[in-house]
């Protein structure tokens, strides 16, 4: 028997390829992207809020910790509490997570573009943020 046929049986491992490295440097981001990017992502965060509190809310008053909370409100503050009993209703929930939704959307909309107008205002002075990549 000859070996032939093992050797050619036999796998060898493909020449390396060459490593190659890119540098690339962030200089600039376009402020119109840096909004849309920043409001897609605030309205990712104010419907997790609001869907949130509706849920905990929800799961508060079905296992009746909310109506204890109530009795424990009444307790403390008696006639007085009627004010801060009626934000537990359900339609007053919903408005202030309503509210709550609606300022987070705003603000990180305005955060985003100032962040990138920030960035750009610092790029012009230090170049920018250099970044490099290798590839195989």
């Amino acid at each position: 028997m000859t070996d032939v046929p093992t050797q050619a049986m036999k796998q060898t491992k493909p020449a390396a390829a060459p490593v190659k490295q890119v540098r690339l440097k962030l200089a600039y981001i376009d402020l119109w992207s840096a909004v849309k990017v920043s409001a897609l992502i605030a309205l990712t965060l104010s419907i997790i809020i609001f869907v949130a509190t509706l849920a905990i809310f929800t799961i508060f008053d079905q296992t009746g910790i909310l109506g204890s909370l109530e009795g424990i409100i009444g307790d403390i503050l008696g006639e007085g509490g009627a004010g801060i009993l009626a934000l537990l209703q359900f339609s007053q929930v919903l408005a202030l997570a309503l509210v709550a939704a609606v300022i987070n959307l705003v603000s990180f909309t305005v955060l985003g573009s100032l962040s990138a107008l920030i960035y750009n205002a610092i790029a012009k002075i230090t170049g920018g943020y250099l970044v490099g990549f290798t590839t195989t």
